[in-house]
């Protein structure tokens, strides 16, 4: 995936998996690559704190959480997701 795609499909996979569980780093940096992203342990610290700045997530020392700006978005962005989909891979 290009670079300037990778980004906000990185940011939404991280607030889904916080959705399920606290995530840390470490943890979740070879799950988010499994999917194909390219990201090293310090990018995804990064955006685990982008994400807590705009106030989607909460840092716990080591552990990153969402809350419910948090979880309006992740579900706002399901839908719009679920709106491409239809159209871009159904109708293909």
């Amino acid at each position: 995936m290009h670079s300037g795609f990778e980004s906000p499909f990185s940011r939404i996979h991280l607030l889904y998996h916080a959705n399920i569980n606290a995530i840390t780093p470490e943890e979740i940096q070879p799950e988010i690559n499994s999917h194909g992203y390219h990201l090293s342990p310090q990018q995804v610290k990064q955006e685990l704190d982008h994400l807590t700045s705009e106030g989607y997530l909460i840092n716990k020392g080591s552990q990153y959480d969402i809350i419910l700006r948090g979880k309006d978005e992740l579900r706002s962005v399901q839908q719009h997701l679920e709106e491409l989909y239809q159209e871009i891979v159904k109708n293909k």
